[in-house]
């Protein structure tokens, strides 16, 4: 892994991982992607209990680094760069079984948008800026946006947002709820630290089946949701964490899950 560019830091059970190319405001380069999907893909078995997603410097990510990145040839060749580049690393992103905690600072934009809108939980500084700056460069909205946006805020605000390219303030991400709290710029290191906290102290394997079935649930009916509720469940029952939990209940004390 490029450890200048991707900082890794495990304090606990929670990994700190900064994206670090503060001059680019951390735009995704080719490195800085395989990076992040090293760290994605690896963070389960690792033993890792919550991912905590932030970007040093003045922004959080300014989206792909068109700069130090090959240009594709138009076509078949455009689509095959996508399904190996940006595209891996938005499945390893969204398919992590790792809860993930993304703080937001200056401005996210293009493939940061996905890093902060996909985290099971984005908190913002209130200065952070959220930019869709894609149809302004003739390019659609790519990184899976078109899938995850309107499953979050819905097709109108979700055509706004992305046709007329207008940036969104910190509060106004929380109003239309993309994001999950705005906090002073001043406490966002600290707060998104005690969020990934308080989820890695969770039974984090029932988290991981939670999380798989919210991504699977609006392409369900609803005799395909309520089997895989069936079988989530009854993968959870078994864990060390249900037994500890429901010992805890009976002995009126607080639960200490192992995340097995």
């Amino acid at each position: 892994m490029a450890e200048d560019i991707l900082l890794v830091d495990r304090r606990g059970d929670v990994l700190h991982v900064t994206l670090n190319r503060p001059s680019a405001y951390n735009a995704i380069n080719p490195r800085l992607r395989d990076g992040l999907v090293e760290v994605f893909d690896a963070a389960e078995g690792d033993g890792v209990r919550a991912i905590l997603l932030s970007g040093a410097g003045r922004g959080f990510c300014s989206g792909a680094d068109l700069k130090d990145s090959a240009p594709a040839a138009p076509g078949l060749a455009t689509t095959r760069v996508m399904r190996l580049s940006t595209q891996r690393l938005v499945r390893s992103f969204l398919e992590c079984p790792v809860p993930v905690v993304s703080a937001v600072h200056g401005v996210a934009a293009g493939i940061g948008l996905i890093l902060a809108f996909g985290a099971d939980v984005c908190l913002a500084a209130s200065d952070a800026s959220f930019l869709p700056a894609f149809v302004q460069r003739a390019i659609v909205p790519d990184g899976g946006i078109a899938f995850l946006l309107p499953r979050i805020i819905g097709m109108a605000r979700t055509k706004d947002f992305l046709m007329r390219g207008r940036a969104v303030g910190a509060e106004q991400a929380v109003a239309m709820g993309l994001i999950s709290e705005s906090v002073p710029a001043g406490e966002l290191q600290r707060a998104s630290a005690e969020v990934a906290g308080e989820l890695a102290r969770m039974p984090t394997a029932t988290l991981a089946l939670l999380k798989q079935m919210l991504a699977q649930s609006f392409d369900l009916d609803l005799s395909a949701t309520l089997f895989t509720e069936r079988a989530a469940q009854g993968l959870s029952s078994a864990t060390d964490d249900a037994r500890e939990g429901k010992r805890a209940f009976a002995e009126r004390r607080p639960a200490e899950f192992t995340g097995h």
